[in-house]
């Protein structure tokens, strides 16, 4: 065998024997990897004399080396049932840190899949800009006719600097989408979305092929359902609605509040919309000028439009921004607010910092709040994706009671969790951070001011004894801590243990 090869091979049996030590107690595991990695050197000297290793010989110390699983499975069985690793692990800190990392894995799974989470951060990041209303005729009519949105356009209006135009129609549906409904289209002018402050074109799109064909958005929700959320679809040209268009984009969930809810925007010229249908009803979006935007009060505006021969007509607005933050900046604030609401429910400290004798060094204390700090951010991870799945679970879109349902349980789960992590924390031990167990009362209730009187709890590791008051006095009143040191390991079975 070339040396390159006895080399390599070398490397991976010592691995190899280096894995199976991990199924081997850890009591017992370095004992075992010496063991093994000794046998498998005399094995080679008595396969190899002449340090020239032949492939037989090669196969010869492989089953060797499969031979230590064997030997690991055979520990295993003879192993106590009653282990002490199992007592040292009981309520130990990374069984804590692994549930609540599972427990917050699981919830930000679920709100990875939930569309209402998607529609509502939509919502948040391409609202509509500031100053953007549907224009209406009256305060019962929105619908108005093509030709009065074709004069005000062509006059200059003191009230609002844009204007755009689209109306809707129900057109059989894509012969590519899977369900055979009929579409509602809306066939608007070219400047719909740049009026409104949203931009669902991409760069794709933009670079893609069939320049000449008009220009066509997609619903969210219809390129969800419809096309299952395939990219590929954006900058493709479709027959969609009986006609040939290029997809451009996508268009947020509930973004703005246009009437009519389109599943599919064609977008064509002004001079287009006029040829096809110069007498269709349908909705104005305005953007208002500064003017305007001053005689805005609660939403609404009051308004003139200008006609070409300078007749003013009454105008209604209503705007289309809905104010929605999104899921982290409620979870934010929620947050905030549970952090403000901590003290009112829970003292921050639970016992005194002093030992009676032996403090721990400045590394062990370190550790307990790295491991606090941990289940800080572990309860707040899951007081985000825990109420956002139980907010949006029923919401597939923006919904303001969706937005209150999460502030409630943001707030609660993060005041909830982080009050169990202050408790939690006060009842581990300040050395090797395991809960303290098999408490025993101490003293009589009379004598408090005489005596101590309380519950004692010991750390199973045998590093210190827990003194909680059942009545708290002048002089004991909060928990301590008394450190054990080593002459105590004779009463502990697990003083192995020990850090």
């Amino acid at each position: 065998m070339i040396p390159l090869a006895d080399l390599t091979l070398r490397a991976a049996h010592l691995a190899f024997l280096w894995c199976v030590s991990w199924f081997v107690p850890s009591t017992q595991r370095e004992e075992w990897r010496r063991e093994w990695t000794s046998e498998l050197s005399y094995a080679r000297q008595s396969c190899a004399p002449a340090q020239t290793l032949s492939w037989a010989a090669a196969n010869k110390l492989t089953s060797f080396c499969w031979g230590s699983i064997q030997d690991a499975a055979c520990v295993r069985r003879m192993e106590p049932k009653e282990r002490v690793s199992s007592v040292l692990e009981q309520g130990s800190a990374r069984r804590c840190i692994l549930w609540l990392g599972a427990i917050a894995v699981f919830s930000a799974a679920v709100a990875w899949y939930l569309p209402g989470i998607h529609s509502q951060n939509d919502a948040a990041q391409n609202r509509a800009r500031a100053g953007v209303i549907l224009i209406e005729a009256t305060p019962d009519s929105s619908s108005i006719p093509f030709s009065a949105y074709r004069n005000w356009n062509s006059v200059r209006q003191p009230f609002f600097t844009n204007l755009a135009f689209y109306w809707t129609e129900d057109l059989p549906a894509s012969p590519a989408a899977k369900d055979r409904r009929a579409w509602r289209v809306a066939r608007a002018s070219n400047d719909l979305f740049e009026v409104v402050g949203v931009d669902p074109v991409t760069d794709s799109a933009r670079e893609g092929n069939g320049a000449n064909l008009p220009r066509a958005v997609l619903s969210r929700s219809t390129w969800r359902e419809e096309f299952d959320s395939s990219p590929s679809v954006v900058g493709s040209a479709e027959w969609v609605a009986g006609r040939r268009v290029r997809i451009v984009g996508i268009a947020p969930d509930d973004t703005w509040r246009l009437p009519e809810k389109p599943d599919l925007w064609i977008l064509e010229s002004d001079a287009q919309l006029a040829r096809e249908s110069p007498h269709a009803l349908g909705y104005v979006i305005a953007h208002l000028s500064s003017q305007g935007r001053s005689m805005m009060i609660g939403g609404a505006v009051r308004i003139s439009g200008f006609a070409p021969n300078g007749e003013a007509i009454d105008l209604f607005g209503a705007t289309l921004a809905i104010p929605a933050d999104g899921t982290f900046s409620l979870y934010a604030f929620a947050f905030f607010l549970a952090i403000l609401a901590m003290p009112a429910v829970t003292s921050v400290f639970q016992s005194d910092s002093e030992f009676a004798s032996h403090r721990p060094s400045f590394r062990i204390r370190v550790r307990g709040w790295v491991f606090l700090a941990t289940k800080f951010g572990l309860i707040a991870a899951l007081g985000y994706f825990g109420a956002s799945d139980l907010a949006y679970c029923c919401f597939p879109g923006y919904s303001p009671s969706a937005e209150l349902l999460q502030l409630i349980g943001s707030f609660g789960i993060c005041l909830a969790g982080l009050r169990w992590a202050v408790m939690d924390q006060s009842r581990r031990c300040p050395v090797c951070l395991r809960m303290v167990t098999h408490p025993a009362q101490v003293g009589i209730a009379s004598c408090s001011f005489l005596g101590w009187n309380g519950t004692e709890m010991v750390c199973m590791g045998g590093h210190a004894l827990l003194h909680v008051p059942n009545l708290p006095t002048s002089w004991f009143s909060r928990q301590r801590w008394t450190y054990l040191d080593k002459s105590w390991d004779f009463l502990f079975a697990t003083a192995a243990g020990r850090f």
